[in-house]
């Protein structure tokens, strides 16, 4: 439809849903989103400015309405692929992408904890024709990753680093953006409690763990990932337990097994470890 949609049409469209995203349509018409994380929202596209997104393939972890999918197409992206677990947003996504003639390719129901083997089919450079993967291609698919507002949703944050890792080329970058303990000089990461009784740093069930700044570099340092300094960007959101709580955005770079310890490296490539990862001379 595309085109075909009137300001009015639009606009009555977008009164009929709930939004998360603030997402821009046509020049003075934008989905509402929540305007709390507007300042959070900035502080992320601060650190996006270190990635060069011009010709790159991209993945979107996590991306509910679409807004950082969308966003990558319009900074030049040749490919940008959607990926979440809950179907229910789908609709939201598929409203956008039509109204703003998106090429992005959504692929929800993707759990973060299963990207290899749930990103089994993608497009050929001509985006014409299916190509099994990773059976064609020894090296993973994508440019650059976007882990935005889901580490601390997961009950298995290391891992989902390493999912997002084994489906990112060496060289690529890796876009985190997550809920922290504002702390770089001492690591550790909160568990947000028991059911029931998960308020520790968030009254929220769906928050599980929150790292401190420097826990996040050193989880990232332990899965193949080298952080830019001068990438970090945080946002102060008050103190609770004597925490100082935040969000934290940075970018990581994906380095190869010959820029780590040797016998770590080795650790990784278990499959049962963190499926995906390919030796460096495959």
């Amino acid at each position: 439809m595309g085109g075909t949609w009137t300001d009015s049409e639009i606009l009555a469209e977008i009164a009929k849903r709930t939004w998360y995203h603030k997402i821009q349509l046509r020049p003075g018409i934008a989905t509402p989103g929540l305007k709390i994380l507007e300042p959070l929202w900035d502080s992320t596209r601060k650190s996006r400015a270190h990635i060069n997104y011009a010709g790159k393939r991209v993945l979107d972890i996590a991306s509910f309405d679409g807004m950082w999918a969308f966003e990558a197409e319009k900074l030049g992206a040749s490919l940008v692929v959607a990926t979440d677990c809950m179907q229910p947003l789908y609709s939201n996504f598929e409203l956008c992408k039509d109204i703003l003639e998106s090429k992005v390719l959504p692929l929800y129901n993707i759990s973060p904890y299963n990207l290899w083997e749930g990103l089994k089919v993608l497009l050929m450079d001509d985006f014409s024709a299916p190509l099994p993967f990773p059976q064609q291609i020894r090296h993973n698919l994508f440019d650059i990753v976007q882990h935005t507002g889901l580490l601390y949703h997961v009950r298995d944050p290391l891992w989902t680093l390493s999912q997002a890792r084994s489906v990112i080329k060496t060289g690529g970058h890796l876009l985190l953006e997550t809920a922290c303990i504002l702390d770089d000089n001492e690591s550790r990461m909160i568990f947000n409690g028991p059911p029931g009784n998960m308020n520790r740093i968030y009254h929220d069930i769906t928050t599980y763990w929150v790292p401190s700044i420097r826990c996040l570099r050193e989880m990232l340092a332990s899965t193949l990932f080298e952080v830019l300094p001068q990438s970090i960007t945080t946002v102060n959101s008050g103190t609770k337990n004597d925490y100082p709580i935040g969000r934290v955005t940075m970018v990581a770079r994906a380095i190869s097994g010959r820029e780590t310890a040797a016998d770590s490296y080795a650790e990784l490539l278990r499959i049962y470890r963190n499926p995906g990862l390919v030796p460096d001379y495959l």
